[in-house]
C-alpha cells in the first residue's frame, strides 16, 4: 500500500466520529484498551442498569437473606 492511501485512511480515521466505525477498526487491528462491558450492552439493558443503581441510591432494596425468605414462603423451597 502506497503512503497516500495510508494518509487517507488516517484522514478517514481521525475525522470520523463513529464510533460503531472506530470500534471495528480496533478490533481488526486487534488494538486492545480497557475493556469495557458496558458498551456491549443494549440501551434497554443499560437504561435498566441505570433504574436499579437509581433505586438502590434511594434505599429501595431487600438483602439476599429477605429473597430467599420471600422465596421460602411462597414457592416452598
Amino acid at each position: 500500500m502506497d503512503i497516500q492511501t495510508k494518509k487517507n485512511l488516517i484522514t478517514a480515521i481521525l475525522q470520523t466520529s463513529d464510533d460503531e466505525i472506530l470500534n471495528e477498526i480496533k478490533k481488526l487491528l486487534k488494538i486492545e484498551d480497557t475493556y469495557d462491558f458496558w458498551d456491549e450492552l443494549t440501551e434497554e439493558d443499560q437504561l435498566a442498569i441505570n433504574e436499579g443503581i437509581r433505586q438502590l441510591d434511594q434505599g429501595k432494596s431487600i438483602s439476599h437473606e429477605e429473597v430467599k425468605e420471600l422465596m421460602k414462603s411462597k414457592f416452598n423451597f
